[in-house]
């Protein structure tokens, strides 16, 4: 039997919102993410790309990874491949930083290629690994296709896989790639993607999850699946789902603010993120007391940071038919009705009282 540990897209490196403290979050998280693979003593802990978040790391993130690996050799096979963000491009510097990895015989990646393949024997059977670093769809589709896996237990690992399920060849046992950040697991055609170590992009990400996908693979070739869930080291917590359509300026206030009031982090210096959606209008929108709610968010909940997503979308004054405009009764009524005025029926039964009809 053999047991892959599969994990993928720390992006060492990256500052959401320009947060400094990001880039300790994220060497955290995927010092976690490995500790918790090692756990289940896998035979082969792959990490399928975007390992670092810019073709150029800080030396702050090198030196992290280099002993990171280091204390992982001999322990099990490390495999790497390069992402998106990996690879140079336009850069006078050529290579990307997981080559200087190699040749410190921490990590197997692709070379100077985007495509390798080797094998090792685990179990007393031999496993024959192809691996693809971020390349083109067409060179994908070629590499893929031009495959032909000689071993009983043959792996596919990639940072992206751009083709429908059914479209992949059923001679590999399993599947792994990265790239979309959010988990997802296909059983039935064995392919898993673990989502990133850490949340690098909120908005791709929100109510998306993240695990560690082990994958065992008995000398039959049938695969067993153990997922365990992987949190951030900071916590986020979201709002969504907040629709301020129609509401007026003082009404939405008090929304957001309600809605920040109702939250209770579990840990210190949280990131707040408020989404909001709707259609309102330019008077509205312009008194939405965003300073305000800040503020008010940042005195009670103490977040390293919060921020308010203007998701709405705003409308300018809306024409308004008037089909009797010397009958103010009659007017004021349409004109109420088409601006969608919630008080429009309590108007229309008072109306009588001020045009002579009712005392």
């Amino acid at each position: 039997m053999v047991r892959i540990a599969h994990i993928s897209d720390s992006h060492l490196g990256s500052s959401l919102f320009q947060l400094t403290e990001r880039k300790e979050d994220a060497r955290k998280c995927l010092k976690k993410a490995v500790e918790m693979a090692m756990q289940h003593s896998p035979d082969i802990l792959v990490h399928t790309g975007d390992l670092f978040h810019s073709p150029l790391p800080q030396n702050d993130d090198m030196i992290f990874v280099i002993e990171l690996f280091k204390n992982l050799k001999d322990k099990v096979r490390v495999i790497v491949l390069d992402g998106n963000h990996d690879i140079p491009y336009g850069y006078r510097y050529n290579f990307s930083p997981l080559r200087g990895l190699e040749t410190m015989d921490l990590i197997v990646s692709t070379g100077k290629g985007p495509y390798a393949t080797f094998r090792e024997v685990y179990d007393g059977k031999t496993v024959e690994m192809h691996l693809l670093s971020w390349t083109s769809k067409p060179q994908f589709e070629y590499f893929l296709n031009s495959a032909r896996p000689k071993e009983d237990i043959a792996l596919f690992f990639a940072h992206d896989i751009p083709v429908v399920s059914e479209n992949l060849p059923i001679n590999f046992q399993y599947y792994g790639c990265g790239h979309k950040h959010n988990f997802w697991l296909d059983e039935e055609y064995d392919i898993g993607r673990p989502g990133s170590t850490g949340v690098v992009n909120w908005s791709r990400e929100m109510g998306g999850k993240k695990k560690l996908i082990v994958v065992d693979i008995d000398n039959s070739g049938k695969n067993e699946y153990t997922l365990q869930t992987l949190n951030d080291v900071r916590e986020f917590k979201f709002i969504t789902g907040l629709d301020i359509t129609g509401m007026g300026m003082e009404e939405v206030n008090q929304t957001l603010r309600n809605s920040l009031g109702k939250l209770a982090p579990k840990k210190t210096k949280p990131i707040i993120i408020v989404e909001v959606n709707g259609l309102i209008d330019t008077q509205t929108e312009r008194g939405i007391q965003r300073k305000e709610l800040i503020e008010y968010g940042e005195k009670k909940l103490d977040p390293l940071f919060l921020h308010i997503e203007p998701n709405w979308s705003s409308i300018g004054p809306r024409p308004v038919t008037l089909s009797k405009p010397l009958d103010v009764e009659a007017s004021v009524l349409e004109y109420m009705k088409q601006t969608n005025d919630a008080y429009a029926e309590q108007v229309k039964e008072l109306m009588p009282r001020f045009f002579g009809g009712e005392e």
